[in-house]
């Protein structure tokens, strides 16, 4: 059984917008993300906007350009560990705003990234970003991973997709700042099983100084078992969770009627109706 460590950083956010708290973000979160790696993880994820957090959405913009810089620090420790790190950013491409997630490689090279999909309103009118036209499933070392970021959750059509390419591992960076924490939880667990594989969820928590209450961005940076099982969070405060576990993992479960246990991805597959869901209805 191939075990693996994954892990998800959840750095601090400051209720006051500034370039010192920018700054702190990050030195924060890539602190976190070395603590994981010393500990042996070999998935890491940090959350939505990683390089520009912390300020308004005009300075976001003008901060995009430090994409390439951290990158490159990404890069290095990556290499360094010999693990996976998926780096959310905003980047400017060719006159376009992207919210762009790459995947670094356990060799310090991009392996590969994903342009979320489905951008808020917000995010197209006040920092311009321009949605992605790519589902990408990525073939590593460690399973089939693939990557969606913070809105693009609530669109099951995205998953239906996903789910028919069999991904082992999902990660979510995410800011989700409105929904509540039982609302995260149930869908993060829902598109868990709907995928039969595991969700990574990455975002801010509180300052470890400071005290969390109800209102403020509720962290919840967390793993999910396929079969939906909760198996590690970070909390309200800034830090990390990990676990070690099976990568792939096989979810089984009997079938309905008394039949044997089967893999549940195969018996779904098995009963689809894919003539029954071709007209959507627009």
């Amino acid at each position: 059984m191939n075990r693996i460590t994954i892990a998800t950083i959840q750095p601090p956010v400051f209720a006051e917008k500034s370039s010192e708290h920018h700054t702190r973000i990050i030195e924060a979160g890539l602190g976190y993300l070395k603590e994981a790696l010393q500990a042996g993880a070999e998935l890491c994820c940090l959350p939505e906007y990683f390089n520009v957090f912390g300020v308004t959405e005009q300075e976001m913009q003008a901060l995009a350009s430090n994409a390439d810089e951290l990158l490159d620090r990404t890069q290095a420790l990556a290499g360094q560990h010999g693990a996976y790190i998926i780096l959310p950013v905003l980047m400017q491409e060719q006159g376009r705003f992207l919210n762009r997630a790459y995947l670094i490689g356990p060799d310090g090279a991009v392996a590969g990234y994903y342009d979320k999909t489905h951008p808020t309103l917000g995010e197209k009118e006040l920092l311009a970003v321009t949605p992605g036209n790519e589902i990408t499933v990525f073939e590593t070392d460690h399973g089939r991973i693939a990557i969606v970021i913070c809105y693009d959750i609530y669109f099951p059509e995205l998953f239906a997709t996903l789910t028919l390419r069999k991904p082992d591992v999902i990660f979510f960076p995410s800011l989700q700042r409105s929904d509540h924490e039982m609302a995260s939880e149930a869908i993060l667990k829902t598109r868990a099983m709907d995928t039969k594989a595991y969700m990574v969820r990455s975002s801010y928590g509180c300052p470890i100084d400071l005290p969390w209450k109800a209102g403020m961005m509720f962290g919840q940076s967390c793993i999910v078992h396929p079969d939906g099982t909760m198996l590690a969070n970070a909390g309200h405060y800034e830090g990390l969770a990990l676990v070690r576990t099976p990568v792939p993992f096989h979810w089984q479960r009997q079938r309905c009627g008394g039949y044997p246990a089967m893999d549940v991805r195969d018996f779904l597959q098995a009963d689809r109706r894919p003539d029954l869901y071709e007209d959507l209805g627009e």
